[in-house]
């Protein structure tokens, strides 16, 4: 059987408001909204991704409002850089964002008031390095390259540092978390580097380009990738930070970009997890890291 439905808005204004053409088309587009959600349930729409499986919405908003009103308007400005500031002003805070509000929920869980310390490898223009420094945690960024506008994220506090690191080599034991941001060739290696580092310290990567622990471009599987590049390259990673002994945690981040896709490493399998790493070092060959 066949049913149709009605939806009606009324907007009553307040006596001393006239209907202006700004409220007619806020009006509008209500209208549009609704008609929409009602035709996509009807179909039987489900959403593809789920926002907010780590930190709750609440808590990440009330955090960007923060972050946003502290710094947006100066790093705007100021921004040296040949990139779009407002781009990669607003992404950047939407990660620290959301980074600061999982890190205040660990807080809690441990029942601590000690801010986590944290490494930002391939950290590039040196943004998010700035602004969690800037929040008060301990840590520092690293790249292989040193972008105009470090002068003055240094001029303000932050620690970064232009270095060619070796991947299948270093590591920080005294480090909370390793972070990275869209670290292109970094990417795979950070749930190696962090496994070897210490017993406790966790990761956090937003995968970008795709990259292998080679340093290489990631070639994909002959079969046909039905779920996009995107998500096989995403597995790929999930499945080094598996091999790593981290149970990989997901979430999709607010931020302006298909590849929202965030893989966090804050709990470790009960076992041992060496060989595989090593196997994983040696499968590598010869490393060539450009970022």
């Amino acid at each position: 059987m066949d049913y149709q439905s009605q939806i009606s808005i009324e907007i009553i204004p307040l006596q001393s408001v006239q209907f202006t053409d700004k409220m007619k088309y806020v009006y509008k587009q209500l209208f549009k909204k609704l008609y929409k959600w009602c035709q996509n349930t009807s179909m039987g729409y489900e959403k593809r991704v789920h926002h907010d499986l780590l930190v709750p919405k609440e808590l990440y908003k009330e955090t960007y409002q923060r972050l946003k009103n502290k710094y947006a308007t100066d790093l705007v400005r100021n921004w040296t850089e040949k990139t779009d500031p407002v781009k990669f002003v607003f992404e950047d805070i939407a990660i620290a964002s959301w980074l600061i509000s999982l890190w205040e929920l660990e807080r809690i869980e441990q029942k601590s008031s000690k801010l986590q310390s944290f490494i930002d490898l391939g950290c590039g223009n040196g943004l998010l390095t700035f602004l969690l420094s800037s929040e008060g945690y301990t840590g520092f960024g690293v790249d292989l390259r040193k972008r105009k506008i470090w002068d003055k994220f240094i001029e303000k506090g932050a620690n970064l540092i232009e270095e060619a690191i070796q991947p299948n080599s270093i590591t920080y034991p005294s480090t909370d978390w390793i972070i990275g941001n869209h670290a292109d060739e970094l990417v795979p290696w950070i749930p190696i580097i962090a496994s070897k580092s210490s017993s406790f310290t966790k990761l956090m990567v937003i995968p970008c380009c795709f990259y292998s622990l080679s340093g290489s471009k990631y070639t994909f599987p002959n079969q046909v990738i039905t779920s996009g590049k995107y998500k096989a390259y995403q597995e790929y990673i999930q499945d080094i930070i598996n091999k790593c002994g981290f149970i990989t945690e997901i979430d999709w981040l607010r931020i302006p970009s298909t590849k929202n896709v965030v893989l966090v490493g804050r709990k470790r399998r009960v076992f041992d997890s060496k060989d595989q790493i090593d196997q994983l070092i040696l499968d590598a060959g010869s490393i060539i890291i450009r970022k």
